[in-house]
């Protein structure tokens, strides 16, 4: 089997996504749970929700990229567990309907990519994926993990990875 562009990206994507909504599973059974989503690191950075708002946004904006589509723009923030597993449902089912060959296609078409207030730059797909969406991405999942971790949830190295395994090991993890 040949290692494509898609799954690079989007498979990828999924999979973060995943361990995204397992995290905030696990948040959800803690005894402190209503007090999580407002949660953060540090008083100057973004919320809980706020980290699930910005990787399930970039996760819609790849899709939608790498499909040749515009992206779903979502309307300010969960404020519930609930809405953030819609949201979280929304982006999975957009990205499980990517097709392959469209994904593969598009890692070398050029689009405009805002890289600041009023800024904009050419890219590839590739090159958007690789350097602006997955590493935005990768950062909400960890900080959000993070914050759990801060708060008390408690989550391991394998809460975080159950999004990247195969759902039949995952049950077994």
């Amino acid at each position: 089997m040949v290692y494509t562009f898609y799954d690079g990206t989007i498979a990828v994507v999924e999979s973060i996504i995943r361990s995204l909504s397992n995290i905030l599973h696990q948040a959800e059974q803690h005894p402190n749970a209503s007090t999580l989503l407002e949660a953060r690191l540090h008083e100057d950075m973004y919320a809980l929700t706020d980290q699930v708002r910005i990787a399930s946004q970039f996760s819609e904006n790849i899709v939608a990229r790498l499909t040749g589509r515009e992206p779903l723009t979502f309307e300010g923030k969960p404020t519930t567990f609930a809405e953030c597993y819609e949201r979280i449902e929304t982006v999975l089912k957009r990205l499980n309907d990517a097709d392959k060959d469209v994904v593969n296609q598009h890692s070398d078409i050029l689009g405009t990519t805002q890289v600041g207030p009023g800024k904009t730059i050419e890219m590839s797909g590739a090159a958007y994926a690789h350097r602006i969406a997955l590493p935005n991405i990768y950062f909400h999942l960890v900080t959000a993990y993070g914050i759990l971790r801060k708060e008390g949830v408690p989550l391991g190295k394998k809460d975080f990875y159950v999004g990247f395994f195969p759902q039949q090991l995952a049950g077994s993890q």
